[in-house]
């Protein structure tokens, strides 16, 4: 993953600008009705909707201060969202504001009963535990003026802020996380307290000859990746085991068309040992692993396993290739947010 930097400090609370606006959200930061994303308890703010009518359910972030980012350019704003167990809100919208000369989309909206973006360009993720990552459409900031607002609103529906009396009225929802970063791609969450924090690129080293990193005779491929571009062309490489002197030995997980992920194992002579294909991936997170031995090949995706008993095994394997084949081609042009090797075969139960 490349570096990124998130300009919004103390990540977790987004409140209420106008403590005076009589019936607006009350609002409750530490909240431990619900785990955070992460696992840890007490870091989520909680919103509950009041009797007041129009635009007035709404949260800024850090109370109207201010976002300041430190170069023009492409920027999105995300952040987790969790409707509540008990009146739960079903629409919710992302505002980008007062960045003057800024263009692009400043409004997304999303329902969080059906977990889909409504506003073009505005894409979501589900975490599991009923929370998803909200990523509100991309705004070119210009740089006359780095500084503006992030919030967060309920919504009566799809372009609609305004409630009724009342309307709005006990609807719960949970928030964490809010990440504004420079780049038309939002990358995985980064912490922050009192100020910016910046991640740095993923590095990959290996100590010694590859080789010895990758499992000969038994071993586990895992992938997690965010799918978004369906329209690449067929058999996409992820992740690649293979040789330096022979393209056609090899253990592989592609992305086979717009419905399937496939598994390969290869011999040197490139006949196929075994490949396993599983349909309906899901369009966003999948985490895909691949068991590897002699007669012992498994395939699993987000947990559901396929197996095979076919005989045969590749050898002399001693190259690693992420989102691409051997020569560079056939590349993956998507998200790949994790990968790991293991030099044994994983258990069907540990895929």
């Amino acid at each position: 993953e490349p570096a990124a930097t998130n300009f919004a400090d103390n990540v977790q609370f987004l409140t209420n600008n106008d403590y005076a606006l009589s019936g607006g959200l009350t609002i409750t930061t530490g909240s431990t009705d619900s785990l955070a994303p992460d696992g840890a308890s007490g870091s989520i703010t909680k919103y509950v909707g009041g009797a007041a009518s129009g635009g007035t359910q709404y949260a800024y972030y850090l109370a109207g201060n201010e976002i300041t980012v430190t170069a023009s350019g492409v920027h999105r704003f995300s952040i987790f969202v969790k409707a509540g167990a008990t009146n739960p809100l079903n629409f919710c919208m992302l505002d980008v504001s007062n960045f003057s000369g800024a263009t692009g989309t400043t409004n997304s909206y999303f329902s969080l009963a059906s977990g889909t973006a409504l506003t073009t360009g505005a894409s979501i993720q589900n975490y599991g535990n009923g929370w998803y990552r909200l990523i509100a459409a991309p705004i070119t900031i210009a740089s006359g003026d780095l500084t503006g607002n992030m919030a967060f609103a309920f919504a009566e529906g799809n372009n609609d802020i305004s409630w009724p009396a009342s309307g709005a009225l006990n609807l719960t929802a949970y928030t964490w996380g809010a990440q504004m970063e420079a780049g038309s791609v939002a990358t995985s969450y980064i912490p922050t307290t009192t100020a910016a924090v910046t991640r740095n690129a993923d590095v990959v080293s290996v100590s010694g000859a590859v080789s010895g990193c990758i499992g000969q005779t038994e071993g586990t491929i895992y992938a997690e990746v965010d799918i978004r571009n369906l329209t690449n062309a067929d058999s996409v490489r992820i992740v690649s085991l293979t040789t330096t002197t022979n393209s056609n030995n090899f253990i592989e997980i592609t992305k086979r068309s717009s419905t399937q992920l496939r598994c390969d194992a290869r011999l040197n002579s490139g006949s196929t040992i075994t490949f396993l294909t599983v349909s309906g991936f899901v369009l966003g997170v999948n985490k895909i692993a691949f068991a590897y031995q002699d007669g012992n090949y498994a395939m699993a995706i987000n947990g559901a396993v396929t197996t095979s008993a076919q005989a045969g095994m590749t050898s002399s394997l001693n190259t690693i290739i992420l989102g691409a084949a051997a020569s560079n081609i056939a590349q993956f042009n998507d998200r790949i947010r994790a990968a790991a090797l293991y030099t044994t075969r994983l258990t069907n139960d540990q895929l």
